[in-house]
């Protein structure tokens, strides 16, 4: 008897941690992205190829954002858009590769953007 609960206990263990290491070995990657623009107040989306634009919020900005690396290299580019009324909305784009590279060697995404004033 006490022999077939130490082996149910074994088998319920290797189960526990065989989930624990497979959920623990996903590619998901905090991107973080700190957006300064100047003049400061412009709003931020966000785009995965040509997925649908995504609010971040206004500037100045300090956001992460969860993606798993297939997910960033499906999408082949991630684009971001300062917008502000009486400005020309600024846009910057990165590959999948280049973005993996820059969160890789910096740990962030840094953009500060200089938004021009729209005079039409």
């Amino acid at each position: 008897m006490m022999k077939k609960y130490f082996v149910c206990r074994a088998i319920l263990l290797a189960m526990v941690f065989s989930l624990l290491g497979s959920t623990g070995c996903s590619s998901k990657k905090d991107i973080n992205f700190k957006i300064h623009t100047e003049p400061e107040g412009a709003h931020v989306v966000y785009r995965q190829g040509n997925d649908s634009w995504i609010y971040l919020g206004a500037t100045p900005l300090e956001v992460v954002e969860v993606m798993s690396e297939e997910q960033v290299k499906r999408s082949k580019k991630i684009s971001l858009k300062a917008m502000r009324c009486g400005y020309l909305d600024q846009t910057k784009e990165w590959s999948a590769d280049s973005l993996i590279n820059e969160i890789e060697d910096q740990g962030v995404i840094f953009w500060t953007p200089r938004l021009i004033k729209n005079n039409e």
